[in-house]
């Protein structure tokens, strides 16, 4: 062997050590955040339980010291806000609901637009996540103008009404405030539709501020709500998946493509972790509100149906309204349903998405 392979040898297998040490030793903090506190919510819990340490594991896994912050509960922003610090780059990580913001992820609340959808948490984000796949430019906007990729998107339970009086029937919400967050205040019928959040739902329930929230019966008892209001009303207005999961685009272009890699695959999975939270978070919050003394019930089928007839224009309606943005609003909406009825589920009623006009 000549001087000059030794030599090029040494070198070269210098460069591998210390490229192996300096990938050993690669660190990386993220901020997550997101407006709900930790454990009251489902996405909430699934982020802490799975999401963070399963990043940290599998990074650790290919020599990547992955250090993430929790900040929920609107410790860096509330629930208005985690869109803008994701984007502004205050959170490297934000999981945050597409009804809060109407301007910028207006046609991504399309399962808001569709009340009485599946009450299965898991077949709903099964049908939104195709459907975000089929229409990449709901996903590709937030790279392209507000510097953040999304990843995902996570679903909340099956939503009910929490009240602070008992009813049966739809006409017996007439006269009385009832409170809900962004687009499914147009769930409403009957009652004087009032805009709220639940971190500010027990104050103003008790001090008859309004009478009742659209909510998820863990949440019911997760927030403490049971203690102003004893009756919930299984309505079954469905789960969504509402939740995006985005990271901010200079954070991101930071990571390795394998560490990307990772991030996408883990999300994808968390999607259906918080599916299973999801499912049982309203099983356990329906036993916890009886045990504390909450009358339950069930919506019978034919108010559903009754209720259903009474807004099944507003989903054609808000269709329209993002063709005026210029999105594909029928387009979605109509693969949406399909698929969620492909998967078993009967909407109470027909709506009718017409193709723009």
């Amino acid at each position: 062997m000549s001087f000059k392979q030794i030599v090029t040898g040494a070198v070269l297998g210098t460069a591998l050590v210390a490229a192996s040490a300096a990938s050993a030793q690669q660190t990386l903090s993220i901020r997550l955040g997101s407006g709900h506190p930790m454990q009251a919510v489902e996405y909430t819990q699934a982020a802490h339980n799975y999401l963070v340490p399963e990043l940290i594991k599998r990074a650790k896994e290919k020599g990547v010291t992955l250090r993430i912050q929790e900040l929920h509960g609107g410790t860096v922003a509330k629930l208005t806000e985690v869109f803008e610090a994701t984007r502004d780059g205050l959170l490297d990580m934000g999981l945050w609901a597409y009804a809060f913001e109407p301007t910028d992820a207006f046609l991504q609340s399309f399962n808001f637009y569709l009340p009485f959808n599946s009450p299965d948490p898991l077949k709903v984000t099964q049908a939104s996540r195709k459907t975000f796949e089929q229409f990449p430019q709901l996903t590709k906007v937030f790279e392209e103008k507000h510097n953040q990729k999304w990843l995902g998107t996570a679903c909340v339970g099956n939503y009910g009404l929490g009240t602070s009086f008992a009813w049966d029937k739809v006409e017996d919400l007439k006269g009385h405030k009832i409170a809900g967050a962004g687009a499914n205040l147009n769930w409403i019928v009957g009652a004087t539709p009032v805009a709220s959040n639940l971190n500010e739902a027990y104050n103003a329930i008790q001090s008859g501020v309004y009478e009742g929230y659209i909510i998820f019966p863990g949440s019911w008892y997760g927030f403490k709500l049971h203690e102003v209001g004893k009756h919930f009303m299984k309505v079954d207005f469905g789960s969504m998946a509402i939740q995006a999961v985005t990271v901010n685009l200079n954070t991101w272009k930071k990571m390795s493509p394998e560490l990307q890699q990772i991030f996408i695959d883990v999300v994808k999975q968390y999607e259906i972790e918080t599916a299973k939270i999801c499912e049982k978070f309203s099983i356990d919050g329906e036993a916890q509100l009886k045990s504390a003394g909450v009358t339950v019930k069930q919506l019978s089928d034919a108010e559903k149906a009754k209720w259903c007839d009474l807004v099944k224009t507003w989903p054609n309606s808000m269709a329209q309204e993002a063709v005026k943005r210029g999105q594909p609003g029928p387009e979605v909406m109509n693969f949406y349903i399909k698929t969620i009825e492909e998967m078993g589920h009967k909407f109470p009623c027909k709506y009718e998405i017409t193709a723009a006009k």
